[in-house]
């Protein structure tokens, strides 16, 4: 990550200390790669990937009108099998079969892999994207998480403004809870800012968007438990001002690095399957949701605007006006911060 992020210039979201890098790889052995469209296209994948497959998981999701590839198998076993791949609608197709062949499993070994789409159609063509920009995204792999317009965010729009990647973190305990976005939602003038009301868009998104979230921690959960927490990234998209539109799909996976045999639970206060004590739950649910509206501002500061396909021009965040209102708003007396 390089540049400013929202907290340098907007101030704390919410009250959970953040980890080192308030990002999604503070949750140990987390890893995230990026690569765009070999093609030029502002298309591109990304790819989160765990410690260890397969990893405890869970899914959940506000509006599904999107795709999300071995959903199905999570719900019903618990677990994923592969890291996570996100990409342009059009290229999931290419994703899922370079997926299977990253997965070194042969045809009587079947694999299920996951993969996340939103729609980038207004900015790229992502029929191009081929298997050798997934493996260059797995190959980028590392702890350190680039926002913005970059990999599969390359071509996403958020507010009617470039959209993209963002990640934060929080810290719990002992334990970190991390997400990661994909973000293409939202209509400009519900964007909720410190201090600042926007107006309507001049050209408004030709589509409803979508976002994925990944939500990852080192807390020992059960697959109840991480359904129940890869939802709370996604009500961090509303508290930032997504509605959950009608053609939008907001989709969560959580999964959990810890070892299969961490188990939070006491005598006194058992988890149903182990996991952690349903009374010490709140915490974790806050840390996703906090996080999740983070990283919906982390991404809105690190895109970059790019020519459509038709030749226009996005509009650029307007980062000093933030800037100025968070300032206006930190410096008035309690009761004037409207």
């Amino acid at each position: 990550m390089s540049g400013e992020r929202w907290r340098k210039v907007a101030g704390p979201v919410g009250h959970v200390p953040t980890g080192e890098k308030n990002a999604i790889t503070d949750v140990p052995g987390v890893r995230v790669g990026h690569a765009q469209a070999g093609s030029g296209q502002r298309s591109g994948v990304t790819v989160v990937a765990p410690p260890f497959l397969p990893t405890p998981a869970a899914t959940a999701t506000v509006n599904g009108v999107g795709e999300l590839t071995a959903k199905l198998e999570i719900e019903e076993r618990g677990v994923m099998e592969t890291p996570v791949y996100l990409c342009g609608s059009h290229a999931i197709g290419t994703v899922l079969q370079a997926a299977i062949s990253a997965s070194g499993r042969g045809p009587e070994h079947i694999v299920l892999p996951v993969v996340g789409e939103c729609d980038d159609g207004e900015m790229a063509d992502s029929r191009t994207v081929t298997a050798d920009d997934v493996e260059t995204a797995r190959r980028n792999l590392g702890e350190q998480v680039a926002e913005g317009s970059v990999g599969a965010g390359t071509g996403m729009t958020c507010f009617d403004f470039p959209g993209g990647i963002g990640s934060a973190s929080r810290k719990v305990g002992d334990h970190h809870v991390g997400v990661l976005l994909l973000c293409n939602f939202g209509d400009r003038e519900y964007l909720d800012l410190p201090g600042l009301r926007l107006d309507q868009a001049d050209r408004k998104a030709d589509s409803q968007g979508s976002c994925i979230a990944v939500c990852a921690t080192d807390a020992p959960m059960t697959p109840h438990q991480l359904r129940r927490l890869a939802l709370r990234p996604l009500l961090g998209l509303v508290r930032a001002g997504s509605y959950g539109g009608e053609g939008s799909g907001e989709i969560g996976i959580a999964f959990s690095t810890a070892a299969p045999d961490d188990s939070g639970s006491t005598p006194e206060r058992p988890a149903a399957g182990g996991g952690i004590p349903w009374q010490q739950m709140n915490p974790y649910l806050v840390a996703g949701w906090e996080a999740g509206w983070e990283a919906v501002y982390n991404c809105l500061l690190a895109a970059r605007p790019a020519e459509r396909l038709d030749g226009s021009m996005q509009d650029r965040f307007p980062v000093e006006r933030v800037r100025a209102a968070a300032s206006r708003a930190i410096a008035a007396p309690d009761g004037e911060n409207g």
